[in-house]
């Protein structure tokens, strides 16, 4: 094996930056400051920092769109939207479990209810069925996890439909007949 081949070979594999010019030496008869084990390392170095600019880049592209509410939903079961702003690593909820959640409920733009360690259970009629599908998922609507967030639009046909809810006795409603709801939801835990 030639001392070009042996430098190239070893800058392909994966090591610690820091100790690549000892691995070069070591594997090359030439000695390190050679212009073929120069030429390798200077272009792994161009790599390296080019893909971390790359990431850094994009990771600033995907916070200054969700700062500016561009948001893009996806399509879940049954005509629910939703967005997952955080990927919980605990256990998936399953019907019969009882759940703990932090949520605000939105209508119409405007903040209508809030919640922090509400406690639920899955499959029971305790929650309307927009909320439950939320949570355990369906379809490519993948169910959350503990640790996770998601906000979703629940359209009035999982949710209170033509009746409404809060409705006082003067016939206005918290939340009006035929509303679109917007639940953020944390699953905080199964109790």
């Amino acid at each position: 094996m030639t001392a070009l081949a042996a430098a190239s070979a070893r800058v392909a594999a994966p090591a610690r930056v820091s100790n690549r010019r000892a691995v070069v030496a070591r594997a090359s008869s030439a000695p390190p400051s050679s212009s073929a084990a120069s030429s390798a390392i200077a272009s792994r170095r161009s790599l390296v920092a080019g893909t971390a600019a790359l990431v850094a880049s994009n990771a600033a592209l995907v916070r200054a769109a969700f700062a500016d509410g561009d948001e893009e939903y996806r399509d879940g079961p049954d005509g629910i939207k939703f967005i997952d702003l955080a990927i919980g690593k605990g256990e998936e909820p399953f019907e019969g479990d009882t759940l703990k959640a932090n949520y605000q409920l939105n209508v119409n733009g405007k903040k209508v209810d809030y919640a922090k360690f509400f406690v639920f259970s899955i499959g029971t009629g305790e929650v309307i069925r927009g909320w439950e599908t939320i949570v355990v998922g369906g379809g490519d609507m993948t169910p959350m996890r503990v640790g996770s967030k998601r906000k979703a639009m629940i359209p009035p046909e999982l949710a209170y439909g033509a009746k409404g809810a809060g409705c006082g006795g003067d016939g206005v409603c918290r939340i009006p007949p035929g509303s679109t709801l917007e639940f953020t939801i944390e699953l905080v835990g199964i109790v």
